[in-house]
Formats: C-alpha cells, structure tokens, sequence
C-alpha cells in the first residue's frame, strides 16, 4: 500500500472512495496513462462552433499532444482532422486560426481541402508504382459532432455516441444555449503550474466558494444557499441545479446590478446554472453570460487552461456592452473570481510536487445538496473506471520501480 492508504487506514470512518493519494497529480506514468486511456478516448471539447462562422473557417488546437485541425467546411459541416501531413507528417496548418479553401503543408506542398481530402501532390507522376495517391493520402478525421454550440471531437473510431458519453448532463443548458445563437466575445489563455484534473476538480466543488469574497456576497448570503442541489451524472459528468445569487450585493459599481435586462433564453433574473463535464469541461452560465472552461495539459504539473465567454450573436451593442460588463467583473483576466481559482489550483501543487502533502480529502457528505463533495467522488469513480486504478491506492500490486 501507498504511504496515503496505510496512514488513512488507521483512521476509522473513511472510505477509500473519500480521498485520493496526491501522486495521481505528479506521477509521469500515471499522465501518459491518463492521455492514452483518457484523453485518446472520450468525447473533448475543443471549441465552440461559432468561432467557425463562415465556411472554410478553421481553427487549430492541441489534444493531450495530438495536434487537431477543426474546420467549417464549404458545405457547413464542422469537421476535425489530425493537423499532420499525409506525406512526412509535417503540421499542415500553423495558425491558430484563418479562412481558406486549400491547405498548403509547407514542407512538401501537398494540398488538401476543407474537407480533408488530398488535391494536389507535386510531380505525383514519380509515385505511379505504388499507393500514394490523391485519393488515398487525405489527412486522417475524427470524430466530431455539435451540442449547444459546443464542438466535440474523438479520437478514438470506435467510442460510445456523443449522447450516451454526454448521459444528459446538458439538459439544463438546452433552452439557455440551444434557443438562440451564441457566440464568443471574449478567449484569453493561460498557463498554469497545476495538474490539470486540479483545476477541473476547482471547478467541480462547492466548498471553496468561501474563498471568493464576490461569492460570499452573492450566493452565500442567500438563505436557500445549502439547500441547492448537486446532480452527479454518469461518466462522472455532474450539474448544479438552478439557483439565484443576489448580485447586487458584490457592491462592483455598475456591473453590482441584479441580471434583470437581456438573459439567456429561459433564464429568470440572477439564476445561475453550472454543468461539468468529465474530463475537463465546465459550463457556467450567470445569467446574462455563459462561460465555458477547458484544459490542455502540457504534462503532469503544467497546464494550459482556455476560457471562452459566450453572448447572443446579432444582439445590441448596449446588450453586449452589458453582457462584457458582468463577465469581467467575475470571470475576465482582472476579474473577482477567476485569479482566485487559478491560484487555488497552483498553491495545492506546491505541496503535492515535491511530496509535502499526500493526500487530498473529498468526505464532505450533505445528501447531495450546498457543499456535498458528491460531484468529486463520482469524477474519480469515472477516473478510476478509465484507468484502472484505485485513486486512493493508485500503485497497488505495481513495481516501485515503475512509480
């Protein structure tokens, strides 16, 4: 056993099911396990399809390593494909976005078109003696499909539908995000010194809202606040049901205004809806503004976090104005709560790195409802399902040398 399972072994009352031993953060073996068994095979989100408007609009981005190009073809599908050369495995596209209806790899000027076929090779006559053909060299698809706006891809040919992956833990966003068109107004990036399942699990749980002095003000103070329900979903997706701070309390000048003008379709003044999604998702809509969270690990103590703020395309400029005004007050680079959660993810790897702390609590039990650490259990029986370890023991029955 782990030094984490023996010392919690001696204290009674506490399963394995309620902490994790801290090396699930750090260790190199167990990352490229979670890349191969995790991130190579579930349903990822990538982007929202808005910032793909046009036809023959593309984007580039990375998964867990796996350069990806996700494009609007000139039918208006939205396709992925792995950003690699069908010839020597050049990248093809190396900005991170554009408009064009050929792609041109730089090293040997292959062509390929926005739906990833092959169109060109240079002096293709020297190849007639084998394979290497237009028609057999397109760049390799994945699977890619749209929900709410929000694109999905998949590496993996033979995963679950997009649907059963998602076990309806997007219901509550169907009328918010799926009535109208949204768009994002806003994407910023940043780097971060943490483990990547460290900012999902800040995202997921409950109880360090008391770090926020914005959320002490606008939910806490409410007296329904303990009693808002946490959904946990299979495939340790989970959602927070609806609930109404009072922001008018945060006291931010004008952007300390309840959410009365311009909701989202189907919301109420103040309500707010949060919906996580397993591996790295979050969705957070306030209201009048939706904000959505996902992570690029670079390895297993840094990581890349993107943050895309979501308004109603083709509305009012006094509409988006408002709407820009109560993101940045929350959730932009300088906003309130935003560089607490990103500093809360990097003070844990600070201990875990070099082996200070061992282990990580998740026992908080309130029948699902206020701070239940409910949504963090059932997100590493998903782990543990996927990779075949026992968080809380992850290197039982293994060499030490392999750990």
């Amino acid at each position: 056993m782990s030094r984490t399972a023996i010392e919690w072994a001696k204290r009674p009352g506490l399963p394995a099911s309620h902490f994790v031993d801290n090396a699930i953060f750090t260790s190199e073996e167990i990352f490229r396990e979670e890349k191969e068994k995790i991130f190579d095979r579930v349903w990822k989100f990538v982007c929202h399809d808005q910032e793909l408007p046009e036809p023959f609009d593309y984007r580039t981005t990375t998964l867990a390593g796996t350069p990806l190009i996700v494009s609007r073809d000139g039918e208006g599908r939205v396709r992925g494909f792995v950003n690699a050369c069908s010839h020597r495995g050049s990248l093809v596209l190396r900005r991170p976005r554009g408009n064009a209806r050929r792609w041109v790899c730089p090293f040997h000027q292959w062509v390929y078109d926005s739906g990833g076929n092959c169109v060109a090779i240079p002096r293709n006559e020297a190849y007639e003696h084998c394979d290497v053909a237009t028609a057999t060299m397109g760049l390799r698809e994945v699977r890619t499909e749209v929900r709410l706006g929000l694109v999905f891809v998949n590496l993996d040919d033979e995963c679950e539908p997009l649907d059963d992956f998602l076990s309806g833990c997007l219901v509550s966003l169907e009328e918010c995000m799926g009535t109208r068109t949204l768009e994002p107004f806003h994407f910023h990036r940043i780097v971060l010194n943490t483990n990547w399942k460290l900012w999902q699990l800040t995202n997921l749980e409950p109880y360090h809202e008391g770090m926020h002095v914005y959320n002490v003000k606008t939910n806490m103070s409410q007296p329904n606040y303990m009693e808002r329900r946490i959904r946990p979903r299979p495939r340790g997706h989970s959602f927070l049901e609806s609930f109404a701070p009072d922001y008018k309390l945060s006291r931010a000048g004008k952007a300390g205004e309840s959410r009365t003008r311009g909701p989202f379709p189907g919301l109420a003044a103040d309500e707010w809806r949060l919906v996580n999604i397993f591996p790295d998702v979050m969705v957070n809509v306030r209201t009048t503004v939706a904000r959505v969270d996902c992570v690029i690990p670079l390895g297993p103590t840094r990581t890349v976090v993107e943050y895309r703020a979501l308004g109603i395309k083709g509305e009012s400029a006094d509409d988006r104005e408002m709407r820009m005004r109560h993101h940045n007050e929350i959730w932009g680079p300088f906003g309130r709560n935003l560089p607490e959660d990103n500093v809360a993810s990097e003070i844990q790897m600070a201990t875990m790195r070099d082996g200070s702390s061992v282990f990580s609590i998740h026992a908080r039990e309130e029948d699902e409802r206020g701070q239940d650490d409910i949504p963090l259990r059932n997100y590493f029986a998903e782990w543990s399902r996927r990779i075949g370890r026992d968080p809380s023991d992850p290197f039982a029955g293994r060499p030490a040398a392999l750990h």
